[in-house]
């Protein structure tokens, strides 16, 4: 659950390649399988193809979070074939769905009921095995083109975060989603050296000895000179468990280094700790398998400082945080709280409808915690700040969130490639819905002012001499954000528009929390204005 962004995986390593200056270049390759198939050819056949089309859409006429015409989604979806042959034309009158081949009538198939899927699926594999006979691109195109060109064009129909991923592209998600085998170090290629830029802690590198600014010149007895950045991935990488041997050059040696790694499961970091003066500042990248279990381990680390109040408060920093995991978003607001609910889901499918509650003791529980958003804030630290924010666990300070306040359910079909659907909205505990609204901040860092009118100034509460940047939103508005189950565009672009995102990083959320964590009764007064009115719903 979230958005892209370019990065670096960190894993067996996370490459770097350089031209003229060091850019990440993002690079995952997968070991997992789903519903092996045999195939004769890589070319569309109708006994492949038929289970394909009809598991995909059995899924999205029960899982998509709306009721959906299958019929209409069918004819969609073959629309799509004119990305590879725009000749081809794709009708549906009444009760029959008609092809079309360079103006040229070609065939005509009756349209089945509205909800029979497996009859869908049959038209599709008819409609496309006669152009087949008259279209030379659609021919000579490969089943996964095909399947991706009609997935793809249904899932325009239907929400900007389903989608299609074809068997490659799925093989590469799910190396994503679960990590890979690998030995933990990032490296950048510099001609023909390849330079290890760090050594990520926990991992098979550094347990082993490896240094930054290490060499490796050879893997598994073979040099890398002249390897490209993918081709050392591929080496370095491997199943979990497995062996590779590399040779490292160091500065302070004059003779190599040879290491034997045992490849393990490589997640990225999500997690990092700093001390901002007598504050202790926390940030989540992203949510991970390994996240809350970090952020745990961090925790316990700092407890002791906690204890003897070296550490006056917490900043936990959500910024450009595109989400990620639910049940790591869940386990992370978890250790904050002691009680109350943190985030339910809402869909069609009856499996979609579940609530998640806090249910162990937190951590710092008696020290002050402040949580930073803005607007590429999104999905799963979402639901973590609007949980700390709704129990009146934490101050939350910046813009507007992202509002991506859906769950994609991930499924797999039969060619190996996935179907990515929304099947249930988030809904924070007080009872709004995150998506396409968000969450709103107790203090809104894009607002110098309260505003110029009298309706904007009922959003925000006279700005105290104390506070020295930022405004205030009042019980009034917070109490507007939370009274519609599914605001309607209008409201929800007003809502929004109470503490807009400028898009561009500000120093001032930093500035505020800083303020508010060293100073008790600002803190508590922010605290007051955000969490009864949520309360007393």
């Amino acid at each position: 659950m979230g958005l892209k962004k370019q990065n670096t995986v960190e894993a067996s390593l996370s490459p770097i390649s350089l031209k003229g200056s060091s850019a990440m270049l993002a690079l995952v390759i997968s070991a997992c399988t789903v519903f092996p198939i045999e195939r004769d050819s890589p070319y569309f056949t109708e006994r492949y193809a038929t289970p394909v089309f009809f598991v995909g859409y059995n899924y999205i006429s029960e899982r998509f979070i709306e009721k959906v015409d299958i019929g209409y989604l069918t004819v969609a979806g073959l629309e799509g074939l004119t990305a590879i042959d725009p000749q081809l034309e794709i009708t549906r009158d009444g009760d029959f769905v008609s092809l079309a081949v360079d103006n040229n009538f070609l065939h005509t198939v009756s349209a089945p009921a509205a909800a029979n899927t497996k009859a869908w699926a049959d038209l599709t594999v008819k409609i496309i095995e006669n152009g087949r006979l008259a279209s030379t691109p659609l021919l000579e195109t490969q089943a996964e083109d095909i399947y991706s060109s009609i997935f793809q064009s249904m899932m325009t129909e239907l929400d900007g975060f389903s989608r299609y991923a074809g068997a490659f592209e799925a093989h590469r998600d799910r190396y994503r989603r679960s990590g890979f085998g690998g030995i933990g170090v990032q490296i950048l290629i510099d001609g023909n050296k390849v330079h290890v830029v760090s050594v990520l802690p926990d991992t098979p590198a550094k347990e082993m000895g490896l240094q930054d600014n290490d060499r490796i010149t050879h893997i598994d007895d073979e040099s890398v000179a002249g390897l490209t950045i993918h081709e050392v991935v591929e080496r370095l990488r491997g199943e979990i468990g497995s062996h590779v041997t590399i040779i490292v050059e160091r500065d302070s040696r004059d003779h190599f280094l040879s290491v034997t790694l045992s490849r393990r499961l490589i997640m990225d970091v999500t997690v990092t700790y700093k001390m901002i003066d007598d504050l202790g500042h926390i940030k989540i990248t992203s949510f991970n398998k390994r996240t809350s279990k970090s952020l745990e381990n961090t925790l316990a680390k700092i407890q002791p400082a906690i204890e003897s109040r070296k550490i006056k408060g917490i900043i936990l920093d959500l910024r450009s945080n595109p989400g990620g995991l639910l049940d790591q978003a869940i386990k992370v607001a978890d250790l904050f709280l002691t009680k109350g609910q943190i985030v339910s889901t809402k869909g069609r499918h009856p499996d979609s409808n579940q609530n998640f509650s806090a249910d162990k003791e937190g951590f710092a529980q008696n020290l002050p915690l402040a949580v930073l958003i803005n607007g590429n804030t999104a999905s799963a630290a979402e639901i973590v700040a609007a949980a700390l924010q709704d129990q009146g666990r934490a101050v939350v300070i910046g813009t507007n969130s992202y509002g991506k306040g859906t769950v994609q359910n991930v499924i797999a079909l039969p060619n190996n490639g996935e179907l990515t659907l929304t099947w249930s909205r988030f809904h924070a505990p007080s009872g709004y819905t995150l998506n396409n609204l968000g969450v709103l901040p107790t203090i809104c860092t894009s607002r110098e002012t309260t505003g110029s009118t009298e309706k904007e100034n009922a959003n925000f509460t006279p700005r105290p001499k104390e506070l020295h940047t930022g405004a205030i939103v009042s019980e009034t508005a917070l109490s507007k954000w939370r009274a519609e189950d599914l605001p309607s565009e209008k409201n929800i672009e007003e809502l929004r528009a109470i503490c807009p995102d400028p898009k561009k990083a500000s120093d001032r959320d930093i500035t505020v929390a800083k303020q508010l964590l060293t100073e008790p009764a600002l803190y508590s007064r922010a605290m007051s204005l955000s969490f009864p009115a949520i309360a007393n719903r």
